[in-house]
């Protein structure tokens, strides 16, 4: 197919995409921000948003029932070779990205912002960005790296894991860390494709990865493989699907992302994004975010016993995929919104129907995971523990008030609603811990409820009366 030379447009129709093209589309001049949503949500906005909704639910839709079943499958093949305190002891090291503060240092919010001021054909500013975001992460993830083997080396992982810690943690935890670190830089692929609005692509090469992993996972299974090998293995994946996830969307935007990369460890650009001001708020949210929920198993794995750490995990693999759908129909609204702002004419109307819209999508995926939840989890976990209706019931509240919350927060993604939301989440995460360590008795759906009650308290309802008040 012959390369679509036209430059790309957040506020236009996409252009049918060749994978095989180098310069599918670029990240051209924004159009007045009118004409994104229309004045009120008119006629040509409501087209082009919902064009953007439907190709970004539409490709996690697919993909969603082959994460679905490839972690299902991936976790019965975990316990199925070491155990439930393998699979806990797996899925404790896995998750610990997670927790992580650095998962992107912000990049996402920059990489979008220049997007959006790029006018030139050289995309001279996309680069920039895109080159100042890889440098910084490669430097997360170094010290990511050499801090997972500096704890390995001195024995300290088996504290840090708490009671589904195994004797090989030490070094299991110190490839992981390696491994991750690695991938760090990787990340700005996916920030590039939220900024072209082509989070389709994300999610299909999302699912590609899910299948990669799995199919390595049971291999290792099939060879009979400890835990350490099985976490590596994760790991690993993560990487080669970062890889070529780079490759592709080089090819798709006509940014050499991976050479970028490369260059960005040596040569130092300036990007002239106000950089700090919108990747400071977004890491310190990032950070609050893993202190909420990141703990969860951390908490569970120190006041509870490894089967609450296996039964939380159990939920989780539902929760998860969960929330990438409702997020995916999410992820438009911040490149469509870092330019509606710019427009003198309300919003409100639109920003309320489409957090109507959420909430009822929320409430079907939520019954979903209620009635599927248990008896799944149950076989995922061999039978050895029981997933409840009851925790089933808290991660189907916890996505309704996410999903509830997510057109505001994408609402609020300019520098003072991203400092506005830093602290909300900030408060956020202080509350729920403390709720999360009190309600740990209850079993694994405490640290969930803690996260309800925190969210919507501290999160949800702050943010929809500012979004509103500024639209």
């Amino acid at each position: 197919m012959k390369a679509v030379g036209r430059p790309f447009s957040l506020t236009r129709k996409a252009v049918p995409i060749d994978l095989d093209s180098a310069d599918a589309f670029a990240c051209g001049q924004a159009e007045p921000a009118a004409e994104t949503l229309g004045p009120g949500g008119g006629k040509s906005g409501t087209g082009h948003l919902t064009s953007s909704l439907t190709r970004s639910v539409g490709a996690r839709a697919v993909t969603l029932p082959v994460t679905a079943v490839t972690n299902l499958m991936m976790s019965h093949s975990v316990v199925g070779a070491v155990g439930v305190s393998g699979y806990a002891f797996f899925t404790l090291v896995t998750t610990l990205p997670a927790m992580l503060p650095v998962t992107d240092l912000g990049a996402g919010a920059a990489i979008v912002e220049a997007c959006a001021r790029d006018g030139s054909r050289e995309r001279t500013l996309m680069r920039r960005t895109v080159s100042t975001a890889a440098r910084n992460l490669m430097g997360a993830g170094a010290v990511i790296a050499l801090a997972g083997v500096v704890i390995g080396l001195l024995g300290l992982w088996d504290r840090v894991l708490g009671g589904a810690a195994q004797p090989e943690s030490n070094v299991a935890a110190a490839a992981a860390a390696v491994l991750y670190g690695c991938t760090m830089p990787l990340g700005v692929g996916r920030a590039v494709l939220v900024a072209v609005n082509r989070n389709d692509v994300a999610f299909l090469m999302q699912g590609a990865g899910s299948v990669l992993q799995v199919a390595l996972v049971m291999a290792a299974a099939a060879m009979g493989a400890s835990t350490a090998v099985f976490i590596c293995v994760a790991f690993f994946s993560q990487l080669l699907t970062g890889l070529v996830s780079m490759v592709v969307t080089g090819r798709l935007t006509g940014i050499p992302l991976l050479l970028l990369v490369i260059r960005s460890a040596r040569h130092k650009s300036t990007s002239q994004i106000a950089f700090a001001q919108l990747a400071v708020p977004m890491t310190v949210i990032t950070a609050a975010t893993v202190a909420a929920y990141g703990t969860d198993r951390l908490v569970l794995s120190h006041l509870d016993d490894a089967n609450a750490v296996a039964q939380y995990s159990a939920g989780a693999q539902f929760f998860a995929p969960a929330t990438s759908l409702l997020a995916a129909a999410a992820l438009p609204l911040w490149a469509l919104f870092a330019q509606r702002r710019q427009a003198a004419s309300s919003a409100r109307g639109h920003l309320t129907r489409l957090t109507v819209y959420f909430a009822m999508g929320s409430l079907v995926v939520g019954a979903g995971m209620v009635i599927l939840g248990p008896s799944l989890g149950t076989w995922m976990l061999h039978g050895q523990v029981r997933v409840g209706t009851d925790l089933m019931a808290a991660f189907a509240a916890l996505l309704f008030v996410r999903a509830v919350s997510y057109p505001a927060n994408m609402w609020l993604t300019d520098a003072s609603g991203l400092r506005f939301q830093a602290i909300a989440f900030s408060l956020m995460a202080v509350a729920n811990l403390a709720l999360s360590i009190q309600l740990a008795h209850l079993g694994a759906h405490g640290p969930v409820l803690g996260s309800v009650l925190s969210y919507t308290a501290i999160v949800l309802v702050p943010s929809l009366i500012r979004a509103h008040r500024q639209a």
